[in-house]
């Protein structure tokens, strides 16, 4: 996650008015804020427009909420909705809201605010369609009451919070601009005091419909560089850390510190568009020569310092994982057999793209890729960085360009989600804007999973879909992505399982 909002951030934060935020209520003088640095600086206050949602929940799903949440242990519990009646055709669900919640700016919540966010969202953000794809429409029978009208059934809804609440008295009231300066969600804190890239002030809100949080008042400061956020938890400049580099790990728990590893979203893979036929990664033995020519274990102890974990696909927790699921483990002679058998014996060139400034790890990951590659199968890279958003325009460029050669280190969507369904249906599903490549079995068998709400049915399907994955190898998973959090002695903070990269206040204690 990034700190600097960037060209594309700045245009996007001018665009919503919400480079400023004016003054708000200062932090009383005799009550320290707990002191947070992170290396996620949100795109957009107003988080039915964020471009970025993960970068932008990191702190403001303090702000804001969905329809339901999840508890620590990663199970879902009621939120804004207590209640959900499914048809018997599972395209009719009527979701029952909580009675007596307001906005932060003082409005009710109401079913109104419902189907105004879910109309908002799907003209305002690029990722939302996807999540709401197969909802015909939404009923407001009363003020309590939202019916969803499904065009098919969709395992996903039921499974991911994907629409963030806002209301719509308080847009009518002042308009998109102040709207969009000074937003006001449903959660336990408000919006204190805000300059890009430098600091976020929350402090809690009288109001919220459930228990205060024992933190009254966070102060979020974005550090971009992984070692200057270490220096200032041990300088005390600061209280608690996340995205504590791996190497800062054994060191920091020697002082003291207490250490918090969270398994989360994404996956590091390489990742490959086979679009284009004509490249030679195109060829299923390249790719699995690929696979079999890196060292990922050398990769995760050497340069991960044995951090992150690393599974074929998903995790041993999560539905649809297979024991038996077999990885490409390193065979450098086997690598090179499979080459010289798909004709490329002497290698070819290839462009490597490296996400830069979000997730630890990345840029040195990609730097072993290359070097085993070209020292295995002499595979020459040109190694490109490029931002996140900027990757997510490219592939979806890639996606329709059947001459785009394309190759990538980057976080993809497999382990670590509320399901595994929503990393297929964004990475592998064939008939979604950021698909690299149209598997009819596997579009088959993601369509059949989602149409079910049958966990056990449905789990089977999922271990055939990362069957699938390992045998098409369109991505080679290199490690799964664990953040970690280190924080002062005398404060502890229990992060949600399968949950985002984020810092959730009622969650921390002192």
């Amino acid at each position: 996650m990034t700190t600097k909002l960037g060209v594309w951030g700045m245009l996007a934060a001018l665009a919503a008015g919400v480079l400023a935020v004016g003054p708000g209520p200062a932090f009383a003088q005799d009550q320290k804020p707990l002191r947070v640095a992170m290396n996620a600086d949100p795109d957009v206050l107003d988080m039915t427009q964020s471009t970025n949602p993960p970068q932008g929940l990191a702190t403001l799903t303090n702000v804001y909420e969905g329809l339901w949440g999840f508890n620590p242990d990663g199970s879902k519990r009621a939120g804004l909705v207590v209640a959900t009646d499914v048809s018997p055709d599972g395209k009719t669900i009527t979701l029952h809201l909580r009675k007596g919640v307001k906005f932060q700016s003082g409005d009710p919540f109401t079913s109104k605010d419902v189907l105004w966010s879910h109309e908002r969202m799907l003209k305002k953000t690029w990722f939302y369609g996807g999540f709401a794809r197969f909802i015909d429409h939404m009923e407001a029978p009363d003020d309590n009451t939202v019916v969803v009208k499904m065009k098919q059934v969709d395992a996903q809804f039921l499974a991911i919070p994907a629409l963030i609440i806002a209301s719509k008295t308080y847009y009518d009231r002042v308009g998109e601009k102040e709207f969009a300066a000074h937003p006001a969600g449903t959660g336990p804190y408000k919006i204190a005091d805000y300059k890009p890239g430098q600091y976020l002030d929350l402090a809690t809100w009288d109001g919220y419909w459930d228990k205060k949080p024992e933190i009254q008042k966070a102060h979020f400061v974005f550090v971009q560089d992984d070692n200057t956020r270490v220096a200032k938890l041990q300088a005390g400049e600061v209280d608690l850390i996340m995205a504590t580099p791996y190497a800062s790990y054994d060191k920091l728990k020697a002082d003291g510190y207490t250490l918090v590893k969270l398994p989360v979203h994404p996956t590091q893979s390489v990742q490959m568009s086979l679009i284009n036929k004509t490249v030679p990664w195109a060829n299923v033995k390249v790719r699995q020569a690929m696979a079999y020519a890196i060292d990922k274990a050398a990769i995760v102890k050497g340069l991960l310092h044995g951090v992150p974990t690393d599974y074929p696909r998903l995790m041993p927790d999560e539905l649809g994982y297979d024991p038996n699921l077999k990885d490409y483990k390193y065979d450098p002679a086997k690598a090179r057999q499979l080459l010289n058998e798909a004709g490329y014996a002497n290698g070819f060139n290839m462009p490597l793209y490296v996400s830069t400034g979000v997730y630890f790890g990345t840029q040195e990951t990609a730097e072993a890729v290359a070097l085993y590659l070209k020292q295995n199968l002499n595979i020459n890279t040109k190694m490109q960085g490029i931002q996140l958003i900027q990757l997510l325009q490219l592939i979806g460029r890639m996606a329709k360009d059947p001459k785009g050669e394309y190759v990538s280190v980057a976080g993809l969507p497999v382990a670590n989600l509320p399901t595994p369904l929503e990393g297929v249906s964004l990475a592998y599903y064939g008939k979604a804007p950021f698909a690299l490549n149209h598997d009819e079995v596997m579009d088959a068998l993601y369509e059949k999973a989602d149409a079910t709400l049958d966990l056990k049915q449905q789990g089977e399907l999922i271990r055939q879909m990362m069957a699938r994955e390992q045998e098409v190898l369109q991505t080679i998973t290199l490690w799964q992505y664990v953040d970690v959090y280190a924080m002062k002695k005398g404060i502890t903070y229990r992060p949600t399982t399968h949950g985002l990269e984020v810092v959730y206040l009622p969650q921390v204690h002192m």
